[in-house]
């Protein structure tokens, strides 16, 4: 029972990186999107409040690839403290919650219809993490 716990988290948090590294090349999604690719090819230029293809707000782009990047680093660190592999297993539970909190601030400053399912999944893993419903190190 163990082993199938530690697959069905490590393939959620797999998941999960992937919704974030999709802002870093959002080539697969197209003009508009798709289920498992969120952002569109131009996600880049997009934010909640407009677009950043010009003026001062074109300053927030490396931010935003920033949070991406901080979120799938989270991620994959998390997916290895999982196993106990490279990552000692408790710094799973902080580990998680910079990449939901980094995931979830970059799904919410790009309006699209397909973050719901990776808001959804990032609600679960920090709903796990929060209140240590499962852990590595309990496994």
């Amino acid at each position: 029972m163990f082993v199938i716990e530690r697959l069905a988290a490590a393939a959620a948090i797999f998941v999960a990186a992937h919704f974030a590294m999709g802002f870093i090349n959002p080539s697969a999604g197209g003009s508009g999107g798709a289920l498992i690719f969120p952002f569109a090819s131009n996600a880049g230029s997009r934010w909640v409040f407009g677009s950043l293809d010009g003026g001062p707000l074109v300053l927030l782009i490396p931010l935003m690839i920033g949070l991406a990047a901080i979120a799938v680093l989270a991620f994959f660190l998390g997916f290895f403290a999982t196993f106990g592999l490279w990552v000692p297993a408790n710094l799973w539970r902080p580990l998680i919650l910079v990449g939901v909190a980094a995931s979830t601030a970059l799904l919410v400053t790009h309006p699209s219809v397909w973050v719901a399912l990776p808001l959804a999944l990032n609600a679960g893993l920090a709903w796990v993490a929060w209140t240590s419903a499962w852990t590595p190190a309990a496994a």
